[in-house]
């Protein structure tokens, strides 16, 4: 055949069979068109939406964390029994290859992508313009819930391990602040740089008086017996009250994350149902089918008269 494949063979041919060449394609560019009218249209949804609110997963930008989770086999899965796509598609579910077909028919309705000013389009696909559009949103809605289960997941991890060390050092305040009640009620121990410095005031302004003597004398050795220990425990109770405070901060900035519910998509499109069919496309599909036909039949006829030459 490599003979044919000269123009000068191929445009001589053409000529020869040129009527026939016609029909043929003709009739198959008629057949092909007519074949579209058996297919469903089917009408196209799109929404727009910036990712916000989302924490640094990975290395990822924000608009490629977004996709993932969009096409995480979790909001597929919703929006599949959300609406019954199974039997909305016509997949029998007695079907060995059942699974395999619904993910399948269901990415070829739905795709994600990234636009050039890095926010994501979610477009879907149905028979149905009101089904398009609602599978869009719902989407959306999953992919909220989604993040907000990974979300509060993060969050109830580090509030549990605030919430524990909160515990702890309120525990380590509160029997410290135990001790320094017995000092207190049995020693009457309140502040021991106060209390040294007003018994020997009461011991110089005493004038003699024996009973104020020897209170300010027993005040003065009861802190000098228990004092110090008052003094480290006091300390220790201060700078334990402090760590349970700060902790307690970040338990409560923990919590409020955990509870707080916001969205995470910034939608700046949203869907619609559509006025007008998305596909098939009739014209493409006819001119492209028109245009195999004739590539055929050249390549058939081409082949018959290679074949004469060599009889």
């Amino acid at each position: 055949m490599e003979s044919f494949w000269n123009s000068s063979n191929i445009l001589k041919t053409f000529i020869k069979w040129k009527l026939h060449i016609i029909i043929i394609t003709f009739l198959g560019m008629l057949i092909i068109g007519a074949s579209t009218y058996l297919i469903k249209p089917k009408f196209k949804s799109y929404a727009v939406a910036y990712p916000v609110n989302l924490g640094q997963y990975s290395d990822e930008e924000h608009s490629e964390q977004m996709i993932q989770i969009l096409q995480s086999r979790n909001i597929m899965d919703s929006v599949i029994n959300k609406f019954d796509l199974a039997k909305h598609y016509g997949i029998d579910s007695a079907d060995v290859h059942f699974q395999s077909t619904l993910y399948d028919t269901y990415n070829e309705n739905v795709s994600v992508s990234k636009t050039q000013y890095d926010a994501v389009q979610i477009k879907t696909f149905d028979t149905n313009p009101d089904t398009a559009s609602l599978i869009a949103n719902s989407i959306i809605y999953f992919y909220n819930s989604k993040v907000r289960v990974l979300h509060r997941a993060k969050y109830k991890e580090a509030m549990d391990l605030a919430y524990n060390e909160m515990m702890k050092w309120k525990s380590i305040s509160d029997t410290l602040r135990e001790k320094l009640q017995v000092y207190k009620v049995k020693y009457n121990i309140q502040n021991v740089g106060s209390q040294i410095r007003e018994s020997t005031q009461g011991i110089y302004r005493s004038q003699g008086n024996t009973k104020l003597i020897n209170k300010a004398e027993n005040q003065l050795k009861i802190i000098a017996k228990y004092g110090a220990e008052f003094e480290k425990i006091n300390g220790l109770y201060w700078k334990s009250y402090e760590i349970f405070l700060s902790n307690r901060a970040t338990y409560e900035d923990y919590y409020k994350e955990y509870h707080k519910v916001i969205t995470y998509a910034n939608v700046v499109t949203s869907p619609y149902p559509a006025d007008k069919k998305s596909s098939p496309q009739r014209i493409i599909i006819t001119l492209i089918g028109g245009l195999s036909v004739l590539i055929l039949v050249i390549l058939t006829i081409g082949f018959i008269e290679n074949k004469k030459k060599n009889i």
